[in-house]
């Protein structure tokens, strides 16, 4: 499908009455001959299930994977060991759960094995058992759950979707503790074993930029938890996700030539799955039905001395009963003009739907650097990003009012690091709801 002129929409085929449909917008179509930077805002969409279809739940495997260091004693551990107990209530014999624990060492409390009453109860007596002790092996950890729960030739994935939950309230202090190392990891599972990863880091004292970065990297969802008293919401709320999801491992799969540069701006895991190739995939998760994700990438154009044309491919990729789906490749193309022509575009016929989305997860990126920033020291370097960010979007908002609560929030954070540090606490929250909002996900802890 090609689209000179205006924006590219194509429909995934109808599978279980079910439709995936994806929406490209780019910002503006032209390019100036020394090379421009140009956003598209793609949205995925899940549509709903027809009147007359009525699916069977998904089947669901899980591994547990539950923090027993010593900085998990008392009320944290005990209500890490009721939440495991009410996801477990909501499993069926059809589903398939593993228990892990780990300190310094790790034990397989359960390995995986369908959720029958009779399991149900063991792993309850096993919990019963498991006491607060030494140092944070999470790497291993995680790694050993995922291990637990990967299908083997004699016993193959059932099509189902697959996720680890990892509850830590610490550091990675022991085996591999390198964030980027542990996030690529963990598409790595993803991308060959398709077991997700999602993070609930509770307390104060995690590190945000280990577990935020392997829910991305793990098509998952990272939670930040202020009390344990959230860990139960957040376990049933991400779970009731989960069974409900209608299309499993959606990726955006993207091309636009060995010579255009693809950056990312929301929150989602990038990937070039064949080295020096062109082709770039975005993994979006799993998704229920009638739910949306805006996807911002910005595509970096070389510099041409005569006019020509240049063309974006974007297709969906998902999976739906092990079986793989696709839409056809959309094209976007773009075209090289003089400096006047594209000045013209850029403030007469710019894509203000585009770019309101462009703006938010511009915005929601900044937040996220500048907590990071900030917790190295570097508040000066915080708060130019934000206001520089601020001053960008601006130049685009208008009267949207989404645009403009943005730029207020930017400044306001802006100010307020000009006044006090921020500390850890205010720096996971902050970093964990520009996490959410960028990935279109919801917020589980008091509902």
């Amino acid at each position: 499908m090609s689209m000179a002129n205006g924006n590219s929409r194509s429909n995934g085929n109808q599978r279980a009455g079910i439709a995936v449909t994806l929406e490209s917008r780019p910002e503006r179509r032209l390019i100036r001959p020394t090379g421009s930077l140009r956003h598209i805002d793609f949205c995925v969409r899940v549509g709903e299930f027809a009147a007359n279809v009525r699916p069977d739940r998904t089947p669901l495997t899980l591994s547990l994977v539950l923090d027993r260091s010593g900085s998990m004693s008392g009320e944290k551990l005990a209500t890490a060991k009721r939440a495991a107990l009410a996801v477990l209530d909501r499993m069926d014999a059809s589903d398939r759960v593993c228990l892990v624990v780990f300190d310094d060492r790790v034990d397989v409390v359960q390995p995986a094995a369908l959720a029958t009453p009779e399991i149900k109860r063991r792993i309850r007596a096993e919990l019963a058992r498991i006491e607060a002790r030494a140092n944070t092996a999470l790497h291993e950890g995680w790694l050993i759950g995922c291990r637990a729960i990967a299908a083997s030739e004699t016993e193959p994935r059932n099509g189902g979707v697959a996720r680890c939950f990892l509850l830590t309230d610490g550091q990675a202090n022991a085996g591999i503790t390198d964030p980027e190392e542990i996030a690529g990891e963990a598409a790595g599972v993803l991308e060959h074993t398709g077991i997700g990863t999602s993070t609930f880091g509770i307390g104060n004292d995690y590190n945000e930029s280990l577990l935020g970065p392997m829910a991305v990297a793990g098509g998952g969802q990272f939670h930040h938890l202020r009390t344990a008293g959230e860990i139960t919401n957040t376990f049933v709320g991400e779970l009731g996700e989960l069974l409900s999801v209608a299309v499993g491992h959606v990726r955006l799969e993207l091309d636009g030539g060995r010579d255009i540069t693809t950056e990312v701006i929301s929150e989602y895991w990038a990937s070039q799955p064949h080295p020096n190739a062109s082709q770039v995939s975005v993994v979006v998760g799993d998704l229920p039905a009638s739910e949306e994700r805006h996807v911002v990438v910005r595509f970096g154009f070389p510099s041409h001395q005569a006019l020509a044309e240049r063309t974006v491919l974007a297709r969906v990729v998902w999976s739906v009963g092990g079986e793989e789906h696709s839409i056809p490749w959309q094209e976007m193309g773009f075209t090289y003009a003089d400096n006047r022509s594209c000045d013209t575009e850029r403030h007469e016929r710019m894509d203000s739907a585009a770019m309101h989305w462009v703006g938010l997860h511009h915005a929601e990126r900044a937040r996220r650097e500048a907590t990071q920033l900030s917790r190295r020291g570097d508040v000066q370097g915080a708060r130019s990003l934000l206001e520089k960010v601020a001053k960008r979007i601006a130049e685009y908002a208008g009267s949207d009012p989404e645009l403009q609560a943005a730029i207020y929030e930017l400044l306001s954070l802006s100010q307020e690091l000009s006044e006090r540090p921020m500390d850890a606490a205010d720096a996971k929250e902050r970093y964990s709801q520009a996490q959410r909002r960028s990935r279109g996900q919801k917020d589980f802890r008091t509902i």
